[in-house]
């Protein structure tokens, strides 16, 4: 009986006796003790749980709060986006606009700055002055095969100054005017050699001569504008193959048209220093003095 413990349990019906042994007894003992620490352990860890919980849905609110704040100031971002998209697709618009007045037409890969920069008054002149001036090549730019200069005539097999170039171009390619200008003769003409034989007569005492035509598209006395088609290449006259004979005359005096097929307005005052013949300061300040004239409103609407 040492290593058993006797229990009685008595009530209105009498009394019972029940024996444990100590190795149970121990068993229940550290089952309590087990089951205690358990319960303490669990009570702790749903305490912290439950704090971690809190803390968590306290987080998820004030991310809640700032999605709502970011996504209103998204918005409102997005409609500055928009309301500045707008502005300045007008921007574009009436850039667009100017250039088509001035002539200008820019590259794809151009910026705006860039753009605003080129209509700048000064631009505004030099295009004046491209759109009065001959420049750039009347056909498709595909090399010479003829050079301003002391020459051997290839018909006539004499020394000469050739005082324009000889433009590579196939039979019946389109020629365009460099500039603005009037038509000074248009047809056939034998004692020069050039064939069917073009003039035109720009403004500030230049000329464009174009010889060995096919025909001309305009006839004496027309009024054409820069870019206009005026006449076809062909092989007329005293002429070894089709190509486009083209002079640039300036008060009668012969000009190297090569100098006038590269200006344009990226390399605009290359010109001033390759051809010397031209007093261009003298040109460009009337050029710029008539277009302030012209600029300024009228008296008419002035008392307005």
């Amino acid at each position: 009986m040492r290593n058993k413990i006797l229990i009685t349990v008595t009530d209105i019906y009498g009394s019972k006796h029940f024996t444990i042994s100590k190795i149970i007894k121990k068993l229940l003992l550290y089952s309590i003790i087990f089951v205690t620490l358990l319960l303490i352990f669990s009570g702790t860890a749903i305490y912290y749980l439950s704090k971690k919980v809190d803390i968590l849905q306290k987080e998820t609110i004030l991310l809640e709060n700032k999605k709502d704040s970011l996504q209103s100031k998204n918005r409102e971002l997005f409609e500055k986006i928009q309301a500045k998209s707008q502005e300045l697709s007008s921007v574009n618009e009436k850039i667009q606009s100017i250039e088509e007045l001035l002539g200008i037409k820019p590259a794809k890969e151009v910026n705006l700055i860039t753009r605003v920069e080129a209509i700048h008054p000064d631009a505004a002149l030099k295009s004046l002055m491209l759109q009065l001036i001959p420049n750039g090549s009347p056909v498709p730019y595909n090399g010479i095969t003829g050079k301003y200069g002391n020459r051997i005539h290839p018909i006539l097999k004499k020394k000469e100054f050739h005082q324009g170039i000889d433009l590579r171009a196939p039979l019946k390619t389109p020629v365009r005017a460099p500039a603005d200008g009037i038509v000074e003769f248009a047809g056939p003409h034998k004692r020069s050699g050039f064939g069917v034989l073009l003039i035109l007569d720009h403004a500030y005492g230049f000329k464009t001569l174009y010889g060995h035509l096919y025909k001309c598209k305009v006839k004496t006395g027309d009024f054409v504008k820069k870019g206009d088609i005026i006449a076809y290449t062909g092989n007329s006259g005293l002429s070894n193959g089709p190509h486009l004979h083209y002079e640039i005359r300036y008060l009668q005096i012969s000009l190297n048209p090569l100098k006038f097929i590269k200006w344009d307005l990226k390399n605009f005052d290359t010109i001033f220093r390759k051809e010397k013949a031209v007093k261009w300061d003298s040109l460009v300040n009337q050029i710029r003095r008539h277009h302030l004239q012209t600029a300024q409103p009228s008296s008419l609407t002035a008392q307005k």
